[in-house]
């Protein structure tokens, strides 16, 4: 999901890893886990669902008075993001870069796939721009596509090298 907001409002409270090292995790499980903070890009961890996926939220700055957060879900070695309505903010496109450089750098997964309604009039726009970032449409015979009903989906791919 893609809010934006204004920035200087009061954060949620954060957890040092330090802290987390010694504590039993599933007792901040409301809490939000700060997992990475560079340059305008910031990732929480907002929930454990399992222990083999958690909720995630990316927030980036925009300018110094506003920034966008998107919520996904980090599963396995894929990551599920669901584009909210409203049409991308100027910007927006160097966050969802920020975002895929992280995801490859230090999540160790291969997929991300977004979805959005196949009804949104912004739907060719959004998929023009999920291209040029790399995305490609899901095949409609692929397990996902059959599952999806109204949803339009995309997936990044993320090829490792054998260096990593």
């Amino acid at each position: 999901m893609i809010n934006t907001q204004a920035r200087g409002a009061p954060d949620a409270p954060h957890l040092s890893s330090s802290t987390i090292e010694h504590e039993d995790m599933s007792s901040h499980l409301t809490q939000d886990l700060l997992l990475h903070r560079d340059g305008r890009l910031t990732v929480k961890q907002v929930s454990l669902l399992d222990s083999a996926s958690s909720l995630l939220r990316f927030q980036y700055e925009l300018s110094e008075q506003l920034c966008w957060s998107m919520q996904a879900m980090l599963s396995g070695h894929s990551l599920f993001v669901d584009l909210p309505q409203g049409e991308l903010l100027k910007g927006t496109k160097e966050g969802l870069t920020a975002v895929l450089e992280f995801a490859e750098e230090k999540l160790n997964i291969t997929h991300v796939f977004v979805w959005f309604m196949k009804n949104r009039p912004d739907k060719l726009i959004l998929t023009r721009t999920f291209c040029y970032l790399g995305f490609e449409l899901i095949k409609p015979d692929h397990l996902i596509a059959s599952i999806a009903g109204d949803l339009h989906l995309m997936v990044y791919t993320i090829h490792h090298s054998s260096e990593e």
